[in-house]
């Protein structure tokens, strides 16, 4: 759903990308793409009002315009190295203030982020790596990626563009770390279930709100005394 808009993108494991959006009381549906099954979705992040990312299987990401006729400006098929990576996208989400910059979260503890100025150049925040090797923050699923507001606060206006914002994550083997570029991963949680979401409240970014597997919640608030709570 677009933040602040009224439109809302999809993006299914039968190939087709739609737009959706409410006006003078009644539904309207745009179909953008139609792929007749050779593409499969499993994520969707709107960048700007008529901009969106969407992610699949083999770690594919495409960019989508929906002011371009054809729709689709660019894409990263996943192809690492040479050869290509098993895995799917479960998680997009893109910065405000940086619209040129996806993060991507996945299968087999994958997080890296695609810049649009160097769409063959993925930057690897945890799995496997360029060169073979193995620095995955989790070994399960990641399902949800999101820019860590709270531990951006401070650095923000002063990061040069190319350089990747702090990325929270969490994952099915009960992860809930943050990744920064360059840094060793800096693990807030591990619970014995998957983390299967969370949310960082926008008005006050210490405050984490998870979802567990197991139909319970964790809440997480960070400072000088971390404290979870469930």
């Amino acid at each position: 759903m677009q933040i602040g808009g009224g439109e809302c993108v999809t993006a299914g494991e039968d190939g087709r990308v739609n737009v959706v959006g409410a006006g003078e009381g009644r539904m309207e549906h745009r179909r953008i793409h139609d792929s007749n099954g050779l593409a499969s979705y499993t994520a969707a992040r709107w960048g700007s009002p008529a901009e969106f990312a969407t992610g699949g299987v083999g770690f594919g990401v495409r960019w989508w315009d929906q002011r371009k006729p054809e729709g689709l400006v660019a894409q990263f098929k996943g192809s690492w190295g040479g050869g290509g990576i098993t895995g799917m996208v479960h998680s997009i989400d893109i910065h405000p203030s940086r619209k040129h910059i996806c993060i991507v979260g996945g299968s087999s503890g994958t997080v890296f982020a695609w810049d649009l100025r160097w769409q063959q150049q993925p930057i690897l925040l945890s799995g496997v790596g360029l060169n073979g090797t193995d620095q995955p923050v989790s070994e399960s699923e990641v399902w949800e990626v999101q820019y860590d507001s709270y531990t951006q606060s401070s650095g923000i206006t002063s990061a040069p563009s190319t350089k990747i914002l702090p990325v929270m994550v969490c994952s099915e083997d009960g992860i809930l770390a943050v990744l920064e570029q360059g840094e060793d991963p800096v693990e807030l949680l591990a619970e014995p279930c998957a983390i299967n979401a969370f949310d960082i409240d926008p008005q006050n970014p210490s405050d984490v709100v998870c979802a567990l597997e197991w139909e319970s919640m964790a809440i997480l608030s960070r400072g000088r005394d971390m404290v979870a709570i469930q």
